[in-house]
Formats: C-alpha cells, sequence, structure tokens
C-alpha cells in the first residue's frame, strides 16, 4: 500500500560538504491506511521471542530479515483510574525505555512494582512514534517515594530485555529557598528533595559535608520568544 519512507537521522544534519549522512539503521514507515499495517505483518516471519521480521533485498545488497515494529498512536496514554487527576508532584519520569513498551504495559508494570499507578504517557515525536521516555503519575506520596528510591528497574519480558531509569517529574516551580528565582535545580536526597535556583543549590550543598555530593537533576528553562529551551 501506499506509504512513506521518513529517515529521522536525516533532518538537520550535514556534513563539512554539505552533504546529509546515510541513515543509521531505522525508519518510519507511515503508510496511508491501516490495513497495510496488518498486510506486512500477516507477511513477517516471528523468531523464538515473537518479534516480526521482514526480509527485504535490492540490487546493491543482498536479503536481509529487518524488524518491523507495529506502534498504534492510541498506545501512547492510559488512565488506570478514571476518577485521579494526574498531580505532577506524585509523577516520575521514566528513562530508557523499549520501543515496544506501551502506556498501558508501563503502567501494569509500575502497578505492580510501586502500587497505585493512576496514569502513564509515552513521550513521541513529531511522527508521534515512541522516543524512549515517558512519565507515570501515582494516586498516593508513598508510592510516589518508593518508584523514586528505586532509581533503576530491571523489565524482562520473552520479548527484551531493559534497564530503566526512575526520576521525579520536573515542572516549573520556584526555588524552595528563596522562593524567587527560578528553580532549574531539583535535589532528589530525602535530605533536600526540593528545587533549587543554582545560588542557592551552592549555598545549601556547600554548607556541610553530607550534602556535598548530592547531585541536581537539571530542568529546561524556555525564555520568552525563543523557540529553543537551554539546561541552565
Amino acid at each position: 500500500g501506499a506509504v512513506s519512507v521518513i529517515w529521522p537521522q536525516k533532518e538537520g544534519f550535514s556534513n563539512a560538504f554539505g552533504r546529509t549522512p546515510p541513515p543509521k539503521g531505522y525508519c518510519y514507515l507511515l503508510f496511508d491506511n491501516e490495513n497495510s499495517v496488518r498486510l506486512l505483518l500477516s507477511s513477517c516471519t516471528k523468531d523464538d521471542h515473537g518479534s516480526d521480521y521482514y526480509k527485504i533485498a535490492s540490487l546493491k545488497f543482498r536479503s536481509k530479515d529487518v524488524q518491523v515494529i507495529p506502534w498504534v498512536v492510541n498506545d501512547s496514554q492510559f488512565t488506570k483510574c478514571l476518577n485521579h487527576k494526574p498531580d505532577n508532584k506524585r509523577t516520575v519520569f521514566i528513562g530508557a525505555l523499549h520501543g515496544m513498551i506501551t502506556a498501558e504495559t508501563l503502567a501494569n508494570i509500575m502497578d505492580d512494582l510501586f502500587g497505585n499507578v493512576t496514569f502513564s504517557a509515552i513521550d513521541t515525536d513529531k511522527y508521534k512514534y515512541p522516543i524512549g521516555s515517558g512519565r507515570v503519575s501515582f494516586s498516593n506520596t508513598h508510592s510516589y517515594l518508593k518508584a523514586v528510591t528505586a532509581n533503576f528497574v530491571d523489565i524482562r519480558t520473552p520479548k527484551f530485555n531493559k534497564t530503566i531509569q526512575i526520576d521525579p517529574y520536573l515542572e516549573d516551580a520556584l526555588c524552595r529557598s528563596c522562593c524567587f528565582q527560578p528553580g532549574v535545580y531539583f535535589c532528589r536526597s530525602f535530605d533536600c528533595f526540593r528545587y533549587f535556583c543554582p545560588t542557592c543549590w551552592r549555598i545549601w550543598h556547600t554548607g556541610t559535608s553530607a550534602r556535598f555530593n548530592h547531585k541536581p537533576l537539571r530542568r529546561a528553562i524556555k525564555f520568552p520568544n525563543s523557540q529553543s529551551s537551554e539546561d541552565q
């Protein structure tokens, strides 16, 4: 069926000669019709773990098996408890997600580990394809703190093994010390567990050896009249 082939690595990159470097091994196929996706999957072969592979060939190379990973746009968000609105103060950021994890799968994994999950979402690019990160909200602080304390979690499934990273979800907030400057740093240590501006971070974390080794999480600040964000 009708399809567009998109190479994400090509966009915005060029070498010293003004040429776009070749793609690095994956692309997106955007079909005009959903039935085309089903037809492609029906033509695939499965390996021992149930992953789909399709054999391609051309005049330039011998036949090769490529993995096909379908993605349903609606799988990027999942609400587990309809009565609870996600609260950023009880939300964690999930990094290093596998591309085959849906929002519902992520919610079930986190609920089994820490309980009381209300909402999950997978971050996507402009093609609505997952980019390897997401967020999960909890209905109470106890489960939220258990997730933050875990920091890293090993996920093992028949199709893949992956270690994901769990951090507090950062939002726009003022420094909790001066209550004036933007809190661009967040200290995940439970001795602090709050936002700091750069000045207050230095003052607070150089006053005692117990806090000297704390590592800040940084959030991006969007400046007025600017299209980009910058890590401070």
